[in-house]
């Protein structure tokens, strides 16, 4: 409840109180009351000393952390993270961890800022998880302690086998643009964009294999088109396919820099032109459904759908419905997008990570000590199972044998696709870009500009936001 509701609310309470009293009162005054007889006044006994409030009696041996977290602890992820944080304390019995639940990553964020604005008297978690441009803010205000310090540690860190085992762009995610570049947060959550291709229908279209490129994406638009006269993908005007497709053409969003935009070049105007034309053509046209592209996929409605490597869950509960229902089952899974070049493929990679607050080196070491756990391979993997993230090691696959057995398009989530995610910039006017760019793709798809025109005005608003003082052509 917000702070405006919860004063409406009490001041609704008291007003309902104030007229019960003002009724009984006008009750006692239409019927009086007999007079009550005398009785002796009784004798009068001292006041009775109020019993000291009971205070909360802590271990000094024990390291208490309060971990802010995004999910409801009734529901899927937050019942399994309770869980798994039981499991921790359980191999480390000096450290209790009080998991504190806020309304999603964007209650979590604004719950820090006004800790944050409170300054000296903000009470701040030790141990929380955020987006990267969310904790961006976080380390430009200085409250966080840099992880490289665990990392590196002989004893706390991680081996080079262990390193070796989590691909290097999910640790890229942790470090922010420009120079020096400290380790500021460690994966918790993360996902990459990923092709889902209904490979039965692909297959009628003359197709023994997904498409490797853009060209054969369109040429196979084309023929599914011919083959049935329906669009081959339900498009939404998201920035982080946008994204995914301007990586894969060798683009990126933002400079190296981090502070100019670089989407107005040639892969971000050739992505939307892509966009463009299969509109033009009929070939791609917006699900019936806000956000149904997945429930346009799962009817066999549509041979390609562009989403998130989280969102297996999604459409194999999707596709099972369809089934139930009738639908004639065919062959499905997601596979990598497609490339300017395939030998040097790239998408996008992002989700959230875990973030320690800068505070006494004993809660410091127990925060890393927990995420080094948590990330470990057996714990990674359990918390992939959920299909709602990828796992942080490659070797997960190993025990994820019900999971891949039930899920098989999950090993190539891992093997083709994470690999090759470029991290989003992790800057704290991160959402205002996204804000900026998602105007300029909605101005391409409903036909009021073109992509180059399009692009360029957003670049300059970027550029105006981030202050690189550089105005697009």
């Amino acid at each position: 409840m917000s702070h405006t509701g919860f004063w409406r609310n009490l001041a609704g309470m008291v007003t309902s109180l104030g007229l019960l009293m003002v009724l009984a009162w006008l009750l006692v005054a239409c019927n009086p009351l007999p007079p009550t007889p005398e009785v002796a006044s009784p004798t009068e006994e001292p006041p009775a000393t109020a019993a000291p409030a009971p205070t909360e009696t802590r271990n000094p041996a024990i390291t208490y952390l309060t971990f802010w977290e995004p999910f409801a602890l009734d529901r899927p992820q937050g019942l399994l993270l309770g869980e798994m944080v039981r499991a921790f304390e359980s191999e480390y019995p000096t450290i209790s961890i009080e998991l504190i639940p806020k309304e999603g990553y964007g209650g979590l964020h604004y719950a820090m800022l006004d800790q944050l604005a409170a300054g000296p008297e903000g009470e701040l978690p030790t141990l929380a998880v955020a987006f990267p441009g969310m904790i961006a803010h976080y380390a430009a205000a200085g409250v966080l302690a840099p992880l490289d310090l665990y990392l590196d540690d002989p004893q706390l860190g991680l081996s080079e086998e262990d390193r070796a085992d989590i691909y290097p762009n999910l640790l890229e995610m942790g470090r922010l643009p420009g120079q020096p570049r400290p380790l500021w947060s460690f994966p918790f959550v993360q996902n990459a964009v990923g092709l889902w291709v209904n490979e039965s229908l692909l297959g009628q279209a003359g197709w023994d294999r997904p498409p490797a490129t853009w060209d054969e994406f369109e040429r196979a638009c084309f023929d599914l088109y011919a083959l049935n006269g329906s669009p081959c993908y339900p498009f939404i005007e998201s920035v982080t396919t946008f994204e995914a497709w301007l990586n894969s053409r060798g683009g990126r969003l933002l400079d190296e820099t981090g502070r100019r935009a670089a989407f107005n070049e040639a892969a971000g105007v050739e992505s939307l032109a892509l966009l463009r034309r299969l509109i033009d053509a009929g070939l791609a046209r917006p699900p019936e459904m806000t956000f149904g592209d997945y429930v346009a996929f799962a009817n066999g409605q549509a041979a390609f759908t562009f989403a998130s490597t989280g969102s297996g869950d999604l459409y194999a509960q999707a596709y099972e419905a369809a089934v139930h229902k009738g639908m004639e089952p065919f062959q499905w899974r997601q596979v990598m997008i497609p490339q300017a070049d395939p030998a040097n493929p790239a998408t996008v990679l992002y989700g959230a990570n875990f973030f320690i607050v800068r505070g006494e080196p004993e809660k410091e070491k127990a925060a890393w000590l927990f995420i080094r756990w948590f990330t470990a391979r057996d714990q990674t993997a359990r918390w992939a199972a959920t299909l709602e993230t990828l796992p942080v090691r490659a070797s997960a696959l190993e025990v994820m044998t019900d999971t891949l057995e039930t899920y098989p398009f999950v090993r190539a989530q891992v093997e083709d696709i994470l690999p090759y995610g470029r991290p989003e910039p992790a800057i704290p006017e991160a959402f205002e870009v996204r804000d900026i760019l998602h105007t300029a793709i909605l101005s391409v798809t409903q036909g009021y500009t073109d992509p180059q025109a399009a692009l360029d005005q957003a670049a300059g608003q970027v550029n105006t936001l981030l202050g690189s003082g550089h105005q697009a052509p």
